[in-house]
């Protein structure tokens, strides 16, 4: 007959079953794999004296250390973790790896530095794919028989969880019901047909509308301007001076060639009275002091022109006096304009992109930069039909359009900037979401 078991062996047997179903049902419930190796590699030291508990994965005779007790995480660099690789691998090669058995962990003073103390380990392969890997146990003496049920209960018990774990990862979503992915698409679809107008942003400008350019009536050297730039004048207000210094010669040379001409006259009309010979030389003396009085009412109107007067009232706006003073200019060449500040037009540098666009009457919207939370309203008037090359080197087409002016609204400055938001031709949603990466490809391909 069987001896019966004592009570004291009775109490311990219950307490590792406790432990053993405590410890099941905490790896039933571990949030994911880092948590469960974790577990897996620091409690059953309660059932199984060890120094050490791995968790070992596999790939053939490739083998991996994803934990190790004691450690949050493991180092695959330092050479612990190399030199217990290179013997686990070893291990793996003789077949050793793939079943519950206990193993000896040589050491080896000629490749290590070190010593390592626990030399017996006992290994459990996971269940339900014993060839992914399993858990090791290490410590300095030999295991017992009740530590191997022990083991290989604990392998199953971490190998099917983790097993499980896996599983829910690449668990894929339901699939949705045709219903709601054909509902979706024909809505997208229609979507991509509503008409939207072709709007682009592009930057903007005030000017004044039909401003009366001052221009240089003769080539000569400008002397100074008389009213500050951008001031209010009045009609005939004198505004510039040229060097007036050869035209004043030229006024009193004719002055004098006229009294010349004055005197022969009065000396021919005198001796046409005592000799008849002399008769002849009025009409010669009368059409020199003609010519001479010509040229001085040539020379007296010239003189009169080195200061031009405005031909209306306006502001002056020109860019800055001493840019002036000095400058050489020619005939017919700009050097100030007269603008009437409530008349005013917006100028677009429209990109080349939105040329087709460019319609009478199309609508802007113009954000200045000093006002960028209140926006102007204008109506596109004219827009040239070659590109050109604007200030800042790029292409573009110069459309111009009309300010909408509301009551009560202050009138732009003139000179401010901004940026010009233009409604063009409408088009179904997909051309205006397509049409960029559309210009492109075509661009690249050349199709």
């Amino acid at each position: 007959m069987s001896k019966a078991a004592s009570p004291k062996s009775s109490g311990v047997n219950a307490a590792a079953l406790l432990t053993l179903l405590e410890l099941e049902n905490n790896a039933l419930d571990a949030p994911d794999l880092i948590a469960l190796r974790y577990l897996a590699v620091n409690r059953p030291r309660n059932l199984i004296q060890a120094g050490h508990i791995f968790w070992i994965t596999r790939r053939g005779n490739k083998v991996k250390i994803e934990a190790m007790s004691s450690q949050s995480k493991v180092d695959e660099t330092t050479p612990f973790i190399q030199w217990m690789t290179q013997r686990l691998g070893k291990q793996a090669r003789q077949g050793k790896l793939s079943r519950l058995a206990q193993l000896t962990i040589e050491n080896s003073s000629e490749d290590t530095p070190f010593t390592y103390p626990f030399t017996h380990a006992l290994y459990a392969p996971f269940a339900p794919e014993p060839e992914n890997g399993g858990l090791l146990f290490a410590r300095e003496y030999p295991f017992e028989e009740i530590d191997h049920r022990l083991a290989g209960r604990l392998a199953k018990i971490f190998g099917l969880t983790a097993a499980s774990a896996r599983i829910r990862k690449r668990r894929k979503p339901k699939r949705r019901k045709p219903f709601a992915l054909w509902t979706g698409a024909a809505l997208m679809a229609l979507a991509l047909i509503v008409p939207v107008p072709m709007t682009t942003l592009a930057p903007a400008e005030i000017v004044t509308s039909k401003p009366y350019i001052l221009t240089a009536p003769f080539n000569g050297i400008v002397e100074d301007i008389l009213v500050p730039p951008n001031m209010p004048v009045e009609k005939n207000t004198p505004i510039l001076r040229f060097v007036d210094t050869s035209y004043q010669n030229e006024f009193i040379l004719a002055g004098k060639e006229e009294a010349i001409a004055e005197a022969k006259l009065r000396q021919a009309a005198v001796g046409s009275f005592v000799s008849d010979g002399v008769k002849s030389q009025v009409a010669i003396a009368k059409a020199e002091k003609a010519l001479a009085a010509a040229r001085q009412d040539y020379a007296r109107e010239r003189l009169a022109k080195t200061v031009l007067t405005a031909p209306k009232e306006g502001l002056a706006i020109y860019s800055d006096p001493a840019d002036w003073r000095g400058r050489h200019v020619t005939t017919g060449e700009a050097i100030i304009q007269i603008a009437d500040p409530a008349k005013l037009r917006l100028r677009i540098e429209a990109p080349l992109s939105m040329g087709e666009s460019l319609n009478g009457g199309a609508r802007v919207k113009l954000f200045l930069d000093n006002a960028p939370l209140n926006t102007l309203d204008a109506s596109l008037t004219s827009a040239s039909y070659y590109a050109k090359s604007m200030p800042g080197g790029h292409m573009a087409y110069e459309a111009y359009a009309d300010l909408e002016h509301k009551e009560g609204q202050p009138l732009p400055r003139i000179g401010a900037r901004g940026v010009a938001k233009i409604h063009g031709n409408k088009v179904p949603l997909g051309y205006w979401l397509l049409r960029r990466p559309i210009t492109i490809l075509r661009q690249s391909l050349g199709a």
